[in-house]
């Protein structure tokens, strides 16, 4: 019985999928969801607490949840100067994996994009960052949590976090990315209703190298044609030709400074040409 179960939740995450690509069936969940919790007994629909203590003490939630919804992205976040730096120590210090690997591997390890067995290296994560204070001060910043709530529509149930080094591989821009499918103008599909927080740790002295693209107000708009192929596979020039130059936005900024975005938009990671970058990855669900 346990096999047979086990192909249900596939087959009932494939749906969810499939369908969480229409902005309407998200709206639906965002729904239900803050239906759920109204009605549970423990006031998980409450307003997080102790707004007062955020480090992102001026931040206007209200308004940046409303550009978040319109535009599908909302820049000005801005890390205070110690967390940043506590996060680059952390990040220049601990292990890394490489996308697809099992075990993690000095920093110094990865030399122009390279492993020591020559093998490219694109894009590796920062192991056990569940020890890192200061990545869970930002995750768990009464501020974020009300700001996802406005943006969900619900108080988040789940949060995933990564710091992850990009790396300049040498490589054309088609072969980056074949092993970097981020660095395609691609949407996440994730079958429900999702914010992600992106804050800058380290960068070299590119404003583009490893930065973050956006196509605005693609979360609510796209041809049926876009919602039944793999995202991946749709070219620059169909998006262009479709939304417009002018929707481009290309989120460059110093260490320290963030955004919001909807990651049901149209985004893409720049290729780091001559120096890693190094972001934390924040999505909430």
């Amino acid at each position: 019985m346990k096999p047979l179960r086990l192909n249900s939740v596939i087959k009932e995450k494939r749906l969810q999928r499939t369908l969480g690509r229409f902005s309407s069936v998200r709206r639906l969940h965002g729904l239900v969801s803050t239906l759920h919790q109204i009605a549970s007994s423990d006031q998980d629909h409450l307003d997080p607490k102790d707004q007062a203590s955020s480090i992102f003490g001026t931040l206007d939630v209200e308004k940046m949840a409303r550009q978040i919804k319109t535009d599908g992205l909302a820049l000005g976040l801005k890390l205070p100067e110690a967390l940043r730096e506590g996060m680059a120590r952390f990040g220049t210090r601990a292990p890394v994996k490489p996308w697809g690997a099992k075990e993690g591997l000095p920093l110094e390890t990865v030399v122009d994009g390279r492993l020591p067995t020559g093998e490219p290296v694109a894009v590796a994560e920062s192991a056990g960052i569940d020890s890192c204070p200061e990545v869970t001060r930002v995750t768990r910043d009464p501020k974020m949590l009300l700001l996802a709530k406005r943006v969900l529509g619900y108080n988040p149930r789940n949060i995933e976090v990564s710091l992850r080094w990009s790396f300049p591989t040498g490589m054309s821009l088609t072969e980056h990315c074949n092993i970097d499918l981020a660095s395609r103008w691609h949407y996440d599909v994730i079958g429900k209703n999702s914010m992600s927080l992106f804050f800058y740790i380290l960068k070299g002295d590119s404003d583009l190298d490893g930065a973050h693209a956006t196509i605005l107000k693609s979360h609510r708009k796209k041809k049926i044609s876009m919602l039944f192929r793999p995202s991946t596979t749709i070219s620059e020039a169909e998006l262009i030709s479709y939304y417009g130059p002018g929707q481009v936005v290309i989120a460059t900024g110093e260490p320290g400074d963030g955004f919001a975005e909807d990651p049901n938009t149209f985004h893409r990671a720049m290729q780091p040409v001559s120096s890693p970058r190094l972001v934390l990855l924040v999505r909430y669900t």
